[in-house]
């Protein structure tokens, strides 16, 4: 709860919390109750948190609501580093890769799970999901939510133009320049940041996050599942047929408002939070199908583009079995789970959640099957990294540049790799070229 009072503004206490250092706001070495929890999660998160400390009232918990911005996690673990008091017992990451960072030498921070949460409750978690987050053959994060990626398409729109939605990336070209042509700024696609890395580039495998431990990473875009993304969104880049404009900008929006959004390929919150609201597009028209195949493969892979992680701290002690089992109870609750706003990681959670979203009237068919088969088809190798501000970053400089400046996407997948090594060996990674 907030212990400066209802009152007094959440943003303010933690700036107040920062400037005790953390020790002053809760448990942790050197600071409050011994046999107080002290959690940290979003504000989107801490209803449950809080549902969990009034159901364990012999339990203490001190639940403190943090922003969800990048690097503000590690940022305040830093200080309690500095200060060897104040860590979270329990920590909500909306980053997961942070995971990576918290885990490493550097901050000594992340616990792996091994001891702490049975196998068999790790095995309930959707597959791969928690590859995110595995180094060295150890766990060291609970997803809460996960983003696979599906086939968004505009069900009106393909029916007014006699289309149908693509099974392959063969078909799936094919369709984005025949509605380039027939139906002018009609788009298919958004090739920008996480958006056109992790969805395009992270579910045909291209290695550019292959975590191989908590200091090896593999980086080689020079492979056939790099290549073949590049080759099969030249044609449409030169078209116009996929955007550079980002889904979050509101430039993206009017293309919603113009009916321009023929196909989008992104993850499975699209649909309730950018199409619904951002896109303004109307009931009953949005239908989801499963991420096109590729040539060799007799089944669909899917990227990743957000999704949130519980840790727990190092320096928990007698608490880490009580941080563990709420860390639990917020990830695997069945009914908890399926009043969550994003696709649980949990599978079972996951299946109750999926029975709601299967009523929704917004979409033009029950997407749920397709969720779930995108869920349990994550493309291995899109592993948690210290350097994912760069990961983006990167992308838009060499393979965005090129989508929006009719340059070749072959050519600047080499430039990719070359900055990505750079970022990678500054967070002091290895990076191999040659690991299968």
């Amino acid at each position: 709860m907030n212990r400066w009072g209802p009152g007094f503004p959440t943003h303010a206490a933690l700036v107040l919390c920062g400037a005790l250092l953390l020790g002053g706001c809760g448990s942790g070495a050197g600071g409050g109750d011994k046999d107080e929890l002290l959690v940290w999660v979003d504000n989107t998160r801490t209803a449950a948190a809080q549902q969990y400390e009034k159901e364990h009232p012999d339990q203490k918990i001190r639940i403190v609501t943090i922003p969800p911005d990048a690097g503000y996690v590690p940022t305040k673990i830093s200080l309690a580093n500095r200060s060897k008091r104040g860590w979270p017992d329990l920590v909500f990451l909306a980053n997961p890769a942070e995971a990576a960072t918290l885990a490493a030498d550097r901050f000594a921070y992340a616990a792996p799970l091994e001891g702490l949460v049975p196998g068999k409750t790790l095995d309930g978690f959707a597959p791969g999901s928690l590859d995110t987050c595995t180094f060295d053959g150890k766990v060291y994060c609970l997803r809460n939510d996960i983003a696979p990626t599906v086939l968004w398409y505009d069900a009106k729109l393909m029916e007014k133009y006699h289309y149908r939605a693509p099974a392959t990336w063969q078909d799936y070209q094919k369709l984005g320049l025949k509605a380039a042509a027939e139906h002018p700024g009609t788009i298919v696609g958004a090739v920008n940041g996480k958006y056109g890395a992790g969805t395009y580039f992270g579910s045909s495998g291209c290695p550019t996050r292959d975590t191989l431990s908590l200091t090896k990473v593999r980086i080689d875009t020079a492979q056939a599942t790099c290549t073949r993304v590049a080759e099969m969104l030249q044609p449409l880049a030169e078209k116009k047929a996929v955007t550079t404009v980002v889904p979050t900008d509101p430039a993206f929006a009017k293309l919603g408002s113009q009916n321009k959004i023929l196909m989008l390929p992104g993850p499975a919150w699209f649909g309730d939070f950018m199409f619904k609201p951002a896109f303004k597009v109307p009931d009953g028209r949005i239908a989801a199908a499963p991420m096109p195949t590729w040539d060799g493969e007799d089944r669909s892979y899917s990227g990743q583009v957000g999704g949130g992680a519980f840790l727990i701290s190092k320096h928990a002690g007698k608490r880490a079995k009580a941080a563990a089992a709420m860390a639990t109870w917020l990830t695997t609750d069945t009914a908890l789970q399926a009043k969550q706003p994003t696709y649980p990681a949990f599978t079972a959670a996951a299946a109750e959640w999926g029975k709601a979203k299967a009523k929704d009237p917004y979409y033009a068919a029950n997407p749920v099957p397709v969720l779930t088969k995108a869920a349990a088809g994550l493309r291995p190798g899109f592993g948690a990294i210290r350097f994912e501000a760069e990961w983006q970053n990167s992308f838009n400089q060499t393979v965005g540049a090129a989508t929006g400046g009719g340059k070749s996407l072959t050519d600047a997948l080499s430039d990719w790799q070359k900055k990505l090594t750079q970022a990678a060996e500054t967070n002091n990674y290895s990076v191999d070229q040659t690991a299968g």
